[in-house]
């Protein structure tokens, strides 16, 4: 989104003072309509989080401190002020009619034949202004615009590539825009970014006991102390930049104590059933955070600006049951296999994305029995609760000598994204345990 404000910062300029854009503004606009339409599908944002802890126990004792972050980042979409005619009281675009040379018709009939199959010919024509009697009017009207502010033929080529590319895509968009007349204008939009982050810092005392041979249970009582931070900011009005957001939330925060209680259970099926079992085959289930403790979110500023007002949320966050299940195999005596899989959809700080974790996994350990260990561990994640999230590949190492035990494991989809023009995996995570016993 900072990216489609300092590209439109010129387009807006010449949308305001009736001048005539070129070639790399009318890229603009529909790279910008195509990039607006991904923007408002539904969970789309990011995700970020970082945890830390201490823990020690003696026999059935343990004790730990956690602390628990999480920010979620939302974007709110203007998708109605999208026009760049006279909506917002200026003098709108000056797109010039007529026809292109022969060298850039092509490029002219191919903006106009994804113009036809896409429907949106109305619609753009309310979006730009202008009177055109069909399709092929607008296309050459485009490129005729582009000519007059001296654009190459390569230039005007790359355009018509765009527009091939993007308007599908940014056809449902341009239809919503086109009904409401194209709002108030570009000049006007309050397209926006709210963050939610959550710090949780927890102070635990739990229990384990075996009721039987084969069956542990066990669990925390907590105290949590909970810290909600909350912003927001207008992108295209905002003279601020998207890594402003983490610092602006930390001055709206609220603290909030509570209580909170997780409980777990351990079945091992050769110790419960006094026999060897291939495989020596274990299942078990932790709930966490069964009570549902509550936490108090930050009020709206004074003097907030009314559109970021009417999406803050005030409304107590609860830190909601999750239950996860799991399973593991020794296949091999130096080979384990293990699934996990949650049992509850877990929310997450971005609106309309959720959360439920599939993972498959497999640790590979040849010095079983020995004084010193090095298994090494791979791994498979999917977020069934999503069906276009894409599948994350994870891989670890430990390190185990005596009394001492060091561990390191990553994460990473196989998916990229580009940001700032670089591609970088959608998802990427990474963990470090160091241990021991006494």
């Amino acid at each position: 989104m900072n990216d489609l404000s300092n590209q439109y910062k010129n387009v807006k300029g010449k949308s305001s003072s009736g001048g005539a854009p070129t070639a790399q503004d009318l890229t603009t606009i529909f790279e910008g309509l195509g990039d607006i339409s991904k923007l408002t599908k539904e969970g789309t944002g990011i995700l970020a989080g970082a945890d830390a802890g201490l823990g020690t126990k003696f026999k059935s004792f343990a004790v730990s401190v956690r602390s628990l972050g999480s920010i979620g980042v939302t974007p709110i979409v203007d998708a109605q002020n999208v026009g760049f005619s006279t909506q917002g009281g200026g003098a709108g675009l000056n797109i010039t009619t007529g026809t292109p040379s022969a060298a850039n018709q092509s490029a002219a009939d191919l903006i106009a034949d994804v113009i036809t199959a896409t429907g949106t010919f109305n619609d753009l024509k309310t979006l730009l202004g202008g009177s055109y009697a069909n399709a092929s009017d607008l296309a050459n009207a485009l490129v005729k615009t582009a000519e007059m502010q001296g654009a190459t033929t390569a230039q005007i080529t790359a355009l018509a590539q765009t527009v091939a590319e993007n308007l599908p895509q940014a056809a449902p968009l341009i239809h919503t825009a086109g009904a409401a007349g194209g709002g108030t204008g570009y000049e006007n939009n309050e397209s926006r970014v709210m963050a939610d982050m959550g710090v949780f810092t927890e102070a635990a005392l739990g229990y384990g006991h075996q009721i039987i041979p084969g069956l542990q249970v066990g669990g925390n009582l907590k105290v949590i102390e909970g810290t909600m931070s909350e912003t927001g900011i207008l992108v295209l009005s905002d003279d601020k930049e998207f890594s402003d957001i983490v610092s602006d939330a930390r001055k709206h925060k609220r603290n909030s104590t509570n209580i909170g209680i997780d409980l777990g259970a351990r079945l091992d099926f050769s110790e419960l059933l006094d026999t060897e079992i291939w495989g020596k085959p274990s299942v078990g289930v932790t709930a966490r955070n069964i009570n549902s403790p509550k936490f108090k979110r930050p009020g709206v500023p004074a003097g907030l600006n009314p559109v970021l007002a009417q999406d803050w949320n005030t409304s107590d966050y609860k830190l909601k049951p999750q239950v996860r299940a799991g399973a593991a195999l020794e296949v091999l005596k130096f080979l384990t296999v293990a699934t996990d899989l949650d049992l509850t959809e877990n929310e997450t700080y971005v609106a309309g994305y959720h959360s439920r974790q599939l993972a498959f996994g497999a640790e590979l350990d040849f010095t079983k029995g020995k004084s010193w260990g090095l298994p090494i561990r791979v791994g498979l994640n999917k977020n069934v609760a999503e069906s276009d999230s894409e599948m994350y590949y994870t891989a670890g190492v430990g390190f185990r000598l005596a009394r001492f035990w060091l561990e390191l494991a990553g994460a990473m989809s196989g998916e990229t994204a580009k940001v700032d023009g670089k591609s970088i995996p959608t998802s990427a995570a990474a963990s470090f345990q160091l241990g021991f016993v006494f």
